[in-house]
C-alpha cells in the first residue's frame, strides 16, 4: 500500500526541491529567538515546561544530539514538515496543473515557517500530528476499527504534547459529530490518550499548574479593541496576502454535502476563527494560533478555486509575486551579510558576532540579561557560555523562573545587559543592532527563595493595609544590608513599579536567616492603582531583579 497514493514522480520532484530549500535555509539561518528558548528546553528534558508541552524539546534534543548546529536543532522538524507537505499535496490530489498546486500552497505565508517550513517551533509538530489525526478521522468515520482507534489515540496524545491548541482541534472534531460519543472505539481512543498524557498531567500537578495559570489567567487583559482588529487583519494575511480574499470567498462556497469529514472541516475552520475572535477582546492573538486549520482551509478552497477559471486566473496572477516575495524574505533572513533594515530580521541577525562581543566585554565574569527570555539560549548556543535570565516584576514569567538559575551566580560578580526598552540611558549598540545598557553587579544576591505572603488585609482611609510575611526558603541567609538593597513593592498592569521600600528600612533587620520569617505592616494608597486590576506584591533588588511575588485582588476587599 502506497503511503501517498495520489503522488507520482512529479510531486516527489517538487517535494525534493522543497526539502532542498528548507535544508539550505536551516543551515544558513541563525536560530530564531524562540528556537533558542526551546533549545534550552532540550537541555533540561522534562514532561512539561512553563509555556508549552515537551514535544518540541524532544525533537530538538534528538536532532541536536546528532549534530550541534542550526541544522541539527531543526532536523526532525524538517522531517515532519516534509511529511506535512506530502499529506497536503496528496489530499489536494492535483494531477494536471503542478504550477498552480505549488503556487496555491506556497501563497500561505505560514507554510514557509510554521506549517511545512524550517523553524523548530511547537506549531510544526502540532500541524503534522493534527493533520494526521484529521486524515485518520476521515477513515475512522467510514469504518471504525480497533487499530484505527489505538493509532488515533497515539496521534491525539502527540498533538497535545506538541501544543495545547490541540484541545481545540479535538473538541471541534467531536462537536462536528456528537455520535462519536456513542462509539466504543472512540471511547477507547479517549482512554488511551488520557493514559498517555498522565506523565504530563502529573508534572502539571507537581509544579502547581504553571501552564494552565499562564495561558488562562496571566495573559488575560482588559477589553482592548485594537487586538480584535489586529486578529482580523492577521488572519486575512496568513490566508495569503491579497489572495486571502479569494480564499475566504471560496470558503463560503464550500458545503459538507452530508459528508462527516467535510462537516468536521467546516466546524474546525469556523470554530478556530470564532474562538480566537472572542479571545481577541481580552488577549493579543498571534497570527499563527490558527495554524492547524490552514491545511483544512486549503482542502476546502482548492477545488473551488482550481475549478473556477476566473478565480484560478486571478489567484495565480496575484499569488506568484507574493510567493516570490516570501522566498526573497527567506533569503534575506539567512543573509547575515545584508543589513538589518528596520530590525526586520533582528531575531535571526548576527548571533555569532554579538555573543562574541558580549563575551569579550564580560571578561570572564558571569553574564546575565534582563527581560529577554531568548537571550540565555542564544548566548549559550553561540558563545558556549551560560547566561542567567533576570527579570523585573512587570516582565512575563517563563521557564527560567522554574529553573532557578540565579543560584549558580550567587555572590559572584555579574555582567548584565539591559535592553533599551527597560532603560534608555548610556546605551551601547551591539553588532546585531540592538541597544543595551551595561551593568556590573559586584556581589549578586538572588531573592528567588524569599517567599512573600500577606494577611489581615483591609481598607482604611483610601489605603490598602495588610501584614506581609517573608519566609527565607534559601539555603543561606538573605542579607538586607547588602549592595543589592532588597526591597518590597507593588506593581500592576498600568506601571512597571508603583512603589518600593528597602527591607532594611521596613523590617529594621540586617538579614533574615535560613528558615526564618519576618512580618511587618505594609500599606499603599489606592489612588495609585486601577482597582479592577490585580496588584502584585514583590521583592526586588535595587537593580530591579525580581524575587518572589504574590497577587492581590483589590476588588475582594472593596465594595466598588
Amino acid at each position: 500500500m502506497k503511503l501517498f497514493p495520489n503522488l507520482d514522480k512529479r510531486h516527489y520532484l517538487l517535494l525534493a526541491g522543497w526539502v532542498l530549500i528548507n535544508v539550505l535555509q536551516a543551515v544558513f539561518t541563525n536560530l530564531h529567538a524562540d528556537e533558542a528558548y526551546y533549545w534550552m528546553y532540550s537541555l533540561n528534558l522534562d514532561w512539561g515546561f512553563f509555556d508549552h508541552p515537551p514535544m518540541t524539546a524532544l525533537l530538538v534534543f534528538l536532532g541536536d544530539s546528532l549534530m550541534h548546529n542550526e541544522f541539527g536543532v531543526r532536523l526532525l522538524v524538517l522531517v515532519l514538515s516534509t511529511l506535512t507537505m506530502s499529506m497536503i499535496m496528496n489530499e489536494l490530489n492535483e494531477q494536471k496543473d503542478m504550477l498552480f498546486l505549488v503556487v496555491f500552497i506556497l501563497s500561505f505565508p505560514l507554510v514557509h515557517s510554521h506549517i511545512a517550513g524550517f523553524l523548530a517551533i511547537p506549531d510544526s509538530p502540532l500541524v503534522f500530528f493534527t493533520l494526521l489525526f484529521y486524515l485518520l478521522y476521515k477513515r475512522f468515520v467510514e469504518k471504525p476499527t480497533l487499530q484505527l482507534s489505538v493509532l488515533m489515540a497515539f496521534v491525539a496524545a502527540a498533538m497535545i504534547y506538541s501544543k495545547y491548541h490541540a484541545f481545540l482541534a479535538l473538541g471541534f472534531v467531536v462537536l462536528s459529530n456528537l455520535k462519536l460519543l456513542k462509539n466504543k472505539y472512540f471511547w477507547l481512543t479517549i482512554g488511551i490518550t488520557l493514559i498517555l498524557l498522565l506523565p504530563h498531567v502529573l508534572w502539571q500537578v507537581a509544579n502547581e499548574y504553571p501552564s494552565l495559570k499562564y495561558h488562562l489567567y496571566s495573559r488575560s487583559k482588559p477589553v482592548r479593541f485594537w487586538t480584535v482588529h489586529n486578529n482580523l487583519t492577521s488572519q486575512l494575511l496568513v490566508a495569503g496576502p491579497i489572495t486571502g480574499l479569494i480564499v475566504f470567498y471560496s470558503l463560503f462556497k464550500f458545503r459538507s454535502g452530508g459528508d462527516l469529514f467535510r462537516r468536521m472541516m467546516i466546524f474546525s475552520i469556523l470554530g478556530f476563527y470564532i474562538f480566537f475572535f472572542i479571545m481577541s477582546f481580552k488577549n493579543r492573538i498571534e497570527a499563527h494560533y490558527t495554524t492547524v486549520i490552514t491545511p483544512l482551509l486549503m482542502f476546502a478552497t482548492y477545488p473551488v478555486i482550481s475549478s473556477t477559471p476566473n478565480l484560478k486566473k486571478w489567484f495565480k496572477r496575484i499569488a506568484i509575486p507574493v510567493v516570490v516575495l516570501l522566498f526573497a524574505v527567506r533569503f534575506y533572513l539567512a543573509a547575515d551579510f545584508l543589513p538589518n533594515y528596520g530590525e526586520t530580521k533582528i531575531s535571526f541577525y548576527k548571533h555569532h558576532e554579538w555573543t562574541s562581543e558580549v563575551k569579550r566585554m564580560a571578561g570572564g565574569k558571569a553574564v546575565a540579561s534582563f527581560n529577554n527570555f531568548d537571550i540565555p539560549g542564544t548566548y549559550l548556543f553561540y558563545s558556549g557560555d551560560p547566561a542567567v535570565h533576570l527579570a523585573m516584576p512587570g516582565y512575563r514569567f517563563c521557564q527560567y523562573d522554574m529553573w532557578d538559575e540565579e543560584r549558580a551566580v550567587e555572590g559572584d560578580s555579574v555582567f548584565v545587559i539591559i535592553p533599551e526598552r527597560m532603560d534608555n540611558k548610556n546605551l551601547i549598540q551591539l553588532k546585531n543592532g540592538k541597544k543595551y545598557r551595561l551593568l556590573l553587579i559586584p556581589e549578586f544576591q538572588s531573592l528567588k527563595h524569599l517567599e512573600v505572603a500577606y494577611n489581615d488585609v483591609h481598607v482604611s482611609n483610601d489605603s490598602m493595609k495588610m501584614t506581609i510575611t517573608l519566609t527565607n526558603n534559601a539555603e543561606h541567609a538573605v542579607q538586607f544590608l547588602h549592595p543589592s538593597s532588597p526591597q518590597i513593592g507593588i506593581t500592576h498592569s498600568k506601571a512597571v513599579e508603583l512603589t518600593a521600600t528597602p527591607l532594611l528600612e521596613i523590617t529594621g533587620m540586617q538579614s533574615l536567616e535560613q528558615g526564618k520569617q519576618v512580618s511587618f505592616a505594609y500599606s499603599f494608597p489606592l489612588n495609585l492603582i486601577d482597582r479592577k486590576q490585580p496588584v502584585l506584591i514583590f521583592t526586588q533588588t535595587i537593580d530591579r531583579n525580581r524575587g518572589e511575588m504574590a497577587a492581590l485582588r483589590i476588588s475582594d476587599y472593596t465594595s466598588d
